[in-house]
């Protein structure tokens, strides 16, 4: 296929012609209908399955879920049509700030007939800077181009348009995991129409620029790293790098694809050529454990202790009596490969967008003393969604369980600090540089 339709094939995946996520069987009351019952049914779904099944309540002092979800009813009877009514419920399931609780709306991630600029934006210290930019000869004519700082979106301070138009409908566990993963809706809106940008240039000049919403639309394709990763990325990106290192990148966990090839590619290592690894999953949201485990299998020389995983248990007697929840805690480990397995030099490379099961993968590859993080702090995401139906054929995803590193300590909503701390400058940008693959290699040849 070629490559123009099959990003195509992906982008309609992604914005909406069906959701990316598997679902619960649709029922007859999915159809929308729009009546009273229904939506005040489809609050009541949120309110429930939160209310029991969500573990982080204790950290989120400031919400009483009962009188917030109360406080909706209006909202969501009044909402005219489906797209006001789960702008309400994203509006409310954000209050929970979880990056595995979530409403996914029945078109998906994107609205139908949206589309993005081609560009990818990355927030620096609180700043919004062009990181990528497509083929387009509409932005190099108005000098945006990586390294460029957006000041404005359609008239409105870049940091208040994020706020009010996009973390207001979306949010995870923590600040830098959000502007990391959600920062993909900056530029989003009807696709042909324009987004009215203010930026400023290196030398400190500003100026306007108006750009197409047409990363997929347009004549060259364009996708973000995090999109391409998650919908394009069914194996391993392995090559050579100066000093004799090993580059791997794993775009996700969900393909078990990608550990066979990773088992390959070990197999294949001539350890007198091959001096260091780096393993880059900087742009990996996750996946399966199920992938994790075989490739964590072929880098360790004993077994590894995995996360472990804390859940409530709802006991209806013990809340009548005022009896503390109980709690169960779960792990697992994971024993080393048999047959050849690379022992060298190992340094992982992580970010704001290196969440779930690929926060997995760091944390136990560090546990195990195998390897160094270098790069970001982690998007600090954990716990499997357990999924309920909504009205119109939507989903209520609630997250079923916090994490633990091996050892005790909690990084759901902290994330796991790496051991070198690294982003790129504006100038990184601009030159194209990758520094934390830099300091990676650095780090590697001492």
């Amino acid at each position: 296929m070629p490559t123009r339709t099959r990003l195509l094939c992906l982008f309609v995946i992604v914005l909406g012609a069906a959701p990316v996520r598997a679902q619960p069987a649709a029922a007859p009351a999915d159809t929308w209908t729009g009546t009273t019952e229904q939506k005040v049914w489809g609050l009541m779904t949120v309110w429930a399955e939160a209310k029991y099944t969500f573990p982080h309540f204790e950290r989120r002092p400031d919400l009483d879920w009962d009188r917030t979800v109360q406080s909706n009813i209006p909202r969501v009877i009044a909402a005219p049509d489906l797209d006001a009514y789960y702008d309400v419920l994203c509006e409310l399931v954000a209050l929970l700030k979880d990056g595995h609780t979530s409403v996914l709306p029945p078109w998906g991630h994107f609205r139908p007939g949206h589309d993005l600029a081609p560009i990818e934006v990355r927030i620096l210290d609180g700043r919004f800077f062009v990181d990528r930019v497509g083929a387009s000869p509409e932005l190099a004519a108005q000098g945006v181009r990586p390294g460029v700082e957006i000041l404005a979106v359609d008239g409105l301070p870049v940091a208040r348009h994020f706020a009010e138009k996009v973390l207001r409908f979306h949010a995870g566990n923590t600040r830098h995991g959000d502007e990391a993963l959600y920062v993909v809706y900056l530029l989003a809106g009807p696709a042909g129409g324009q987004t009215a940008l203010r930026i400023r240039q290196a030398d400190g000049t500003e100026r306007d620029a108006a750009v197409t919403r047409n990363a997929m639309s347009g004549d060259t394709p364009f996708m973000t790293r995090m999109l391409a990763n998650a919908f394009d990325g069914p194996t391993i990106r392995t090559r050579m790098l100066p000093g004799g290192v090993r580059y791997v990148e794993i775009p996700n966990f969900d393909h078990a694809q990608a550990a066979v090839d990773f088992a390959a590619l070990v197999d294949s290592l001539d350890p007198s050529v091959v001096k260091g690894m780096i393993l880059d999953v900087r742009h990996n949201m996750g996946g399966s454990s199920e992938v994790v485990a075989p490739m964590v299998a072929c880098l360790v020389d004993q077994a590894v202790a995995t996360p472990t995983m804390r859940f409530r248990h709802f006991i209806g007697a013990y809340e009548a009596w005022g009896k503390d929840p109980v709690w169960e805690t779960a792990g697992g480990r994971i024993a080393p490969r048999d047959g050849k397995r690379y022992l060298g030099p190992l340094v992982v490379l992580t970010g704001g967008l290196t969440g779930s099961s690929s926060e997995d993968f760091a944390i136990e590859l560090r546990s195990a003393g195998r390897a160094r993080l270098v790069g970001g702090r982690t998007a600090g995401s954990a716990g499997n969604g357990l999924q309920s139906r909504l009205p119109g054929g939507g989903t209520f995803s609630v997250s079923t369980f916090t994490a633990l590193v091996p050892g005790g300590d909690e990084y759901v909503g902290l994330g796991v600090a790496p051991d070198v701390e690294i982003q790129p400058t504006p100038a990184d940008l601009a030159a194209g540089r990758d520094a934390v693959l830099e300091r990676a290699l650095a780090l590697l040849s001492r």
